[in-house]
């Protein structure tokens, strides 16, 4: 893919209500590459074509941990045309600590802050107010495309599924920095060490406050922004499951919601949150999840009061409990709020109160959040969060990410970020999710690192602003791969990279890799399995069931048997020593009896079928007997003294 270098102007302003970086640019004779992105919009199903450019003139001088927008020193020469214009250094007059970049002859500008970090790469400083501002690269050359970089840029960790190990978090967090995140959400659930009436809560396996320290003196090491991710109201099931706490249901029969209307239940949130808070002294903002609240409204308190009025009244005292007490800022997942009106919201103060996280993990993200939400939102929320998906969202049973459709996702939100930050004192920033489960009752989806090579391209993507094939240059950097290949990538043939990166050492590949070798072992057992049960006529459910068949067709659907089961066992110990790397026994023996041990049952089934069907030397003579469970649909209920019922037609 050719893609075209452009002129660009750049100004980083220091408006606390937008802090835009904005950025001009003229393309150059050379082709561009222009991308659909489906968007949903008020009007219908439209494309918008996006016009994809390299920035590499700012790259020239980056940083590995500023990637897309780079490092410019005061006083230095700065080459942003691709040209080689001597650029002058000149004090801004709107912020004493920017600086202006003017050359000539193009007039192009750059304003950077005093330490030369256009991008800001530590939000734990003195300056953080000033410095976590989303940036907006605007192409008023052609057709005035925008190309939001998100300030915050926050990679998910789902810990009810498969915790990595602590030493992982160790390998992981450089990877993840150096691609471009500055912040991590961390979801513990049931493997946070919790004390007191909460401990039956917490997995035999739950990380220790040790572990937790750790963790958190990592992400400081990192300059990573934390934020913990607790549920105050659905998704409780990893509590509600359990007999100490099964009378806080909203339903009984399903453990996923509490009770808003019992003073027990709230007390339980409290709990939850002090103790959550205690290991976190020093984060800017919780997040409380109340997503998914499916049962609300029921038990015969909630039933006589209106739904909406119960779930804002619950949110808005859980988050003024975390305002007063802890003195941070709730973040909510924002699905519950899109339906109610405008003014119900601003009834319970939420704007006041809590920050919503609008998450899709479509490509098309105005079709599950149209332009309406977007001006309700505005007009409650000063501030707003995005948060998409790079794992965890198009198949409760995947074992490794569509990189495509996560990538489109991205997109997707990069270019709802352009259009609607206007609208908001502040968009924060987005988090990538990576859900592990798709609630605690689930079996396990995608792996981490069966996800990284997803997350990674999706960081540089919306670190830079958008995506571009260049990108794979890096891609090959971060993850230490030993091939680079000049190829573009075709999302379309290689939808989960694992050509691209096969030969790719991150930590954690050899889970990547493995997710290979178990799709074309599992597609080996599919495909055999269906010829000689399905396909062909001698190993049938039929045959089984009435135990007749010719041997030697037996014995010719036998004859793959060995090179479909065997690699299959193989693969048992591939999986097992490539997990050990990244998680404890418990998830190991968990992804291979889900993923694995299912076919291996389905393979040592047939062969003990088989072994039967060639044990009969004589057969019976036809027609067989039909199968009584048939009766009970009046099926092959014969009397025998019947002729018409019980002999064919002469």
């Amino acid at each position: 893919m050719i893609m075209s270098v452009f002129v660009v102007c750049l100004q980083f302003s220091s408006n606390a209500n937008n802090g835009h970086l904005l950025a001009n640019g003229l393309p150059d004779s050379r082709s561009r590459d222009e991308i659909p992105l489906g968007m949903v919009g008020v009007g219908g199903s439209h494309k918008t074509l996006i016009p994809r450019r390299n920035l590499s003139a700012l790259n020239q001088r980056q940083d590995q941990n500023s990637i897309g927008v780079g490092i410019v020193k005061p006083g230095q020469l700065v080459d942003m045309s691709g040209k080689p214009p001597r650029y002058q250094q000149q004090q801004s007059g709107g912020d004493p600590r920017a600086i202006n970049y003017v050359g000539s002859p193009d007039n192009n500008r750059i304003q950077v802050y005093g330490d030369g970090k256009a991008v800001p790469n530590n939000p734990s400083n003195n300056n953080w107010q000033d410095q976590q501002q989303s940036k907006t690269w605007q192409n008023n050359g052609n057709g005035g495309n925008n190309y939001y970089i998100p300030a915050l840029r926050v990679v998910h960790f789902d810990l009810k599924g498969a915790p990595p190990k602590v030493s992982y978090f160790k390998q992981i967090f450089p990877v993840l920095k150096e691609a471009g995140a500055n912040a991590i959400l961390l979801e513990y659930e049931d493997m946070f060490p919790f004390t007191g009436p909460l401990a039956p809560v917490s997995a035999k396996n739950a990380y220790s406050k040790e572990d937790i320290q750790t963790i958190l003196n990592l992400a400081k090491t990192h300059h990573f922004e934390v934020i913990p991710l607790v549920q105050t109201f659905g998704h409780l099931e990893f509590v509600l499951k359990l007999k100490e706490f099964r009378d806080l249901r909203e339903v009984d029969d399903f453990p996923q919601a509490i009770c808003p209307s019992r003073n027990e239940s709230f007390n339980l949130v409290e709990h939850i949150i002090d103790q959550v808070m205690a290991l976190h002294p020093n984060i800017r903002w919780l997040h409380v999840g109340c997503d998914e609240v499916y049962h609300l409204g029921y038990c015969s308190k909630c039933m006589r009061l209106d739904r909406d009025n119960l779930f804002l009244s619950h949110v808005a005292r859980v988050a003024r409990y975390v305002r007063d007490k802890h003195k941070v800022i709730p973040i909510v997942w924002d699905d519950m709020l899109r339906q109610m009106p405008t003014e119900k919201l601003k009834e319970f103060q939420l704007g006041t109160l809590v920050e919503p996280m609008v998450w899709t993990y479509v490509k098309d993200v105005y079709r599950f959040v149209p332009y309406n939400v977007w001006m309700s939102y505005s007009e409650v929320f000063p501030f707003v969060w995005a948060a998409s998906a790079f794992k965890g969202a198009f198949g409760e049973t995947l074992t490794v990410p569509n990189v495509k459709m996560h990538l489109e996702n991205n997109e997707a939100w990069l270019e709802v970020m352009a259009e609607q930050h206007k609208k908001f004192s502040n968009f924060r920033g987005i988090v990538i999710t990576g859900w592990q489960r798709y609630d605690h009752l689930a079996t396990l989806c995608e792996l981490f690192p069966a996800g990284l090579p997803s997350l990674i391209i999706d960081l540089l993507t919306v670190t830079q602003g958008y995506f571009s094939q260049t990108l794979f240059t890096k891609f090959h950097n971060i993850l230490q791969c030993t091939v680079h290949q000049r190829v573009q990538v075709d999302f379309e043939t290689d939808p989960h990279l694992w050509q691209r990166a096969s030969s790719c050492f991150f930590p954690g590949s050899a889970v990547f890799r493995m997710t290979q070798h178990h799709s074309e072992a599992v597609k080996r057992v599919d495909d055999y399995l269906y010829d000689v049960t399905i396909h062909k006529a001698w190993m049938t459910e039929y045959n089984v069931r009435h135990n007749i068949s010719s041997p030697m067709r037996v014995d010719e659907g036998l004859a793959d048997y060995s090179s479909v089961y065997y690699p299959l066992t193989s693969l048992v110990r591939t999986a097992r020593d490539a997990l050990r790397e990244v998680f404890d026994e418990y998830t190991v023996a968990e992804w291979i009896e889900q993923n694995i041990y299912p076919y291996i049952v389905k393979m040592e089934k047939l062969w003990k079928e088989a072994t039967n069907l060639k044990k009969p030397k004589v057969w019976p003579k036809r027609p067989l007997p039909p199968l009584d469970l048939l009766k009970k649909y009046s099926v092959g209920v014969i009397n025998e003294d019947d002729d018409d019922l019980g002999h064919a037609a002469a």
